[in-house]
């Protein structure tokens, strides 16, 4: 009895140890299995997409420069006319008003004349009686000529004839009468012609000064007239454009003046320079020679370039031989540009022949065929994955 209790017991105790020992086994091969069926990610390498660029193909040619600056219009020729003679004003011309255009040789006002008249009547007289006092000297030599030979023929010696007995000194002295009285007549005329005042070119009446009526003194102002044959723009340019500039009286480099009134442009030359810098923008002073301002030998009715009108002025410069134009905008900071290059970015640094207004002139630092990229890149990186715009073609 004791025996089989002993039995029961161990029999117990083998099932106390041995099953959680297979309940353990049983779970590690279950786990085994189910983390041989898991499904396994593989996690592939991060790569940055490329970014779509536009770009436009480089090509060099030879292209005209351009200085594009500011400028005064002024008069080329200024003057005040000034009366030659005094008197009083008896007639004007309809033209001679404030802004009116006179031409070359028209009268502009008269002054009254009978003074002047009076005065040629009696230079006239005077001259007739020089002329006069020249025939009666001019008898009176031969007289004496006639009497000393006859002196010499009644006379066994010769008797020589000084100028004084000649009566040489009287006809110079009557000679001179008649240049004087001469001059006087021609200075009578001349006052009077001056009674007549003449515009003396192609004018525009800037100011005047007198009116029917007043009385005018001698050198007394009458206008304030400018030549309207041409005008002159003064303009400033930065002294390092200047070399680009054909400076010359016969041929200077061509210029387009527009001014911001009107749509019409004139044409002019760059004749020469003030010869200074200016104060305050160290600027250099250029003049440019504009014919016919007023538009008075074209047809139609085209505006009039106004005095001291602030223009637009567009100066041709030199040619530009075996460069690169580009828009302005894709020049980078430090004077470089982008360049797309078989799929990357390249930054290439470039040396400038000219810069415009929303252009840029290259002459060194890229190739023909090159790839510049138009596009804007926030964080540029030499090596950077690109790609270009669908339709985008060198």
């Amino acid at each position: 009895m004791s025996s089989l209790i002993k039995v029961g017991s161990a029999i117990n105790l083998m099932i106390k140890i041995i099953l959680p020992v297979c309940l353990i086994l049983a779970g590690a091969a279950g786990w085994s299995y189910f983390k041989s069926k898991q499904v396994k990610m593989k996690r592939k390498p991060h790569r940055t997409p490329a970014i779509v660029v536009d770009t436009i193909s480089m090509k060099p040619g030879n292209y005209k420069s351009f200085v594009q600056v500011m400028g005064t219009v002024m008069p080329d020729r200024q003057i005040i006319l000034k009366s030659k003679v005094s008197g009083e004003v008896v007639s004007i011309s309809p033209g001679f008003v404030q802004g009116g255009v006179m031409k070359k040789g028209e009268t502009l006002l008269t002054l009254e004349d009978s003074d002047y008249r009076i005065e040629v009547q009696k230079a006239k007289s005077a001259l007739d009686k020089a002329f006069s006092s020249l025939a009666i000297e001019k008898g009176s030599q031969m007289i004496a000529k006639e009497e000393l030979k006859l002196i010499n023929e009644a006379s066994q010696s010769v008797v020589k004839g000084t100028d004084l007995a000649l009566r040489k000194p009287q006809l110079i002295q009557a000679k001179a009468e008649v240049n004087r009285a001469r001059a006087d007549l021609e200075k009578a005329k001349l006052n009077l012609s001056r009674t007549k005042v003449i515009v003396p070119f192609n004018a525009l009446i800037l100011e005047r000064q007198v009116n029917i009526g007043s009385l005018v003194t001698l050198q007394g102002i009458i206008a304030t007239l400018v030549d309207v044959d041409t005008y002159r723009v003064e303009a400033l340019v930065p002294p390092d454009r200047l070399a680009a500039l054909r400076i010359s009286e016969t041929k200077g480099s061509d210029a387009i003046i527009h001014s911001q009134y009107s749509n019409q442009i004139w044409h002019g030359k760059v004749v020469r320079t003030t010869g200074k810098m200016t104060s305050k923008s160290r600027m250099a002073g250029v003049i440019i020679i504009v014919p016919d301002p007023l538009g008075l030998k074209r047809k139609g009715n085209t505006p009039q370039l106004l005095l001291d009108d602030y223009v637009d002025v567009r100066i041709s410069g030199k040619t530009l031989e075996n460069v690169f134009s580009l828009p302005r905008f894709i020049l980078r900071d430090g004077n470089t540009v982008w360049v797309y290059h078989s799929g990357v970015l390249e930054i290439k640094k470039v040396s400038l022949a000219w810069k415009e207004d929303g252009r840029v002139f290259v002459k060194s630092g890229i190739s023909s065929g090159d790839l510049l990229i138009t596009s804007d890149l926030p964080a540029p990186v030499k090596g950077m994955a690109l790609q270009r715009a669908s339709g985008d073609h060198p």
